[in-house]
């Protein structure tokens, strides 16, 4: 939680990010690596988070708009040699209006209906990709192209993690802000109950696009950072598994819209296993253990534990005083 009251908050979320982005330098290579991919898996978590947790609309797109980053940034660069930065926002601002645009498409859709449209685009956008010629890589996908910096000089593996892990700490700021103003409020209350949300006078419509353009322009900028990361990107890297794992993540993190559970969840269910490299093929045993003692143990998500657990710790705390 950010409070209002300190003098400058950006300021202090901002001089965070850059610590955060500079510690893991310390770390060993490998680590760096996972820990980038760490921070993508967490942009990724909020955004839908803010849409299943805080809005109430169940998603299957978000692989689509992975690879709608990574490619869109690889191509902008090769085929219209834009630099990075710029490559960057116009692949989020060109996400954003997709997310709208696929909003306005389910207006009148909800839960497993919703559900299989969002399906149906990334299956859509998945043929394209792999029938789209040499253009676009077709089933071989592309490679990303070495990225030089002024004063700087070629951007690293390690350089791209930190970058990964400096907007991911802003994107965790930002969902929780969001979550806590206005329009998250309303989004709250159109997942609650839609039919008094508009006895509210809540435009319902107009909110169900704004949340799906939102968390769409948040997981195309992780699916930026994918291709920078890993190298290369084609469409077996965007499969509706990655879509099912990011639904379980919001679920064992908790659909309250908290961004406490969108931060632990991938930390439990992505990084523990896969930064123990001695698990070799233990690793999805063991992820799959983690995810039902999750569930068992907290049923409502991480999030709601955590705050169950504060409330009760407060109140002894009071009791003892």
């Amino acid at each position: 939680m950010i409070s209002d009251r300190l003098p400058y908050p950006r300021l202090i979320i901002v001089a965070i990010a850059v610590a955060a982005a500079l510690a893991i330098q310390i770390l060993p290579a490998f680590t760096i690596f996972v820990v980038g991919q760490l921070a993508i898996v967490i942009i990724v978590t909020v955004a839908m988070t803010i849409l299943m947790g805080g809005a109430g609309l169940l998603s299957l797109a978000s692989a689509a708009f992975l690879a709608l980053g990574g490619y869109g940034v690889l191509l902008a660069m090769e085929r219209l040699g834009l630099p990075l930065p710029l490559a960057a926002l116009l692949v989020v601002a060109c996400s954003i209006v997709v997310g709208g645009l696929l909003g306005m498409v389910a207006l009148r859709l909800s839960g497993f209906q919703l559900a299989i449209v969002t399906f149906g685009f990334l299956q859509l956008l998945l043929a394209v990709l792999k029938r789209g010629g040499a253009w676009i890589g077709g089933g071989y996908g592309l490679v990303t192209p070495a990225i030089e910096a002024p004063l700087w000089g070629p951007i690293t593996t390690a350089d791209f993690a930190a970058l990964a892990v400096f907007l991911m700490v802003l994107t965790v700021a930002a969902g929780a802000s969001v979550m806590r103003s206005r329009v998250g409020r309303a989004w709250l209350a159109l997942r609650d109950n839609e039919a008094a949300a508009r006895m509210q006078g809540i435009d319902v419509n107009r909110f169900r696009i704004v949340a799906f353009a939102f968390s769409s322009g948040l997981i195309s900028l992780a699916g930026v950072l994918h291709p920078l990361l890993l190298g290369i990107t084609n469409p077996s890297a965007y499969l509706v598994d990655l879509s099912i794992f990011h639904v379980t993540l919001v679920v064992v993190g908790g659909m309250t819209g908290s961004m406490i559970g969108a931060v632990v969840a991938p930390i439990l269910l992505y990084f523990i296993p896969e930064s123990i490299g001695s698990l070799g093929p233990w690793r999805d045993v063991f992820y799959a253990a983690i995810l039902l003692i999750a569930l068992i143990i907290m049923p409502q998500g991480i999030a709601s534990w955590a705050r169950s657990s504060a409330i009760q710790l407060r109140n002894r705390m009071r009791r003892v005083s």
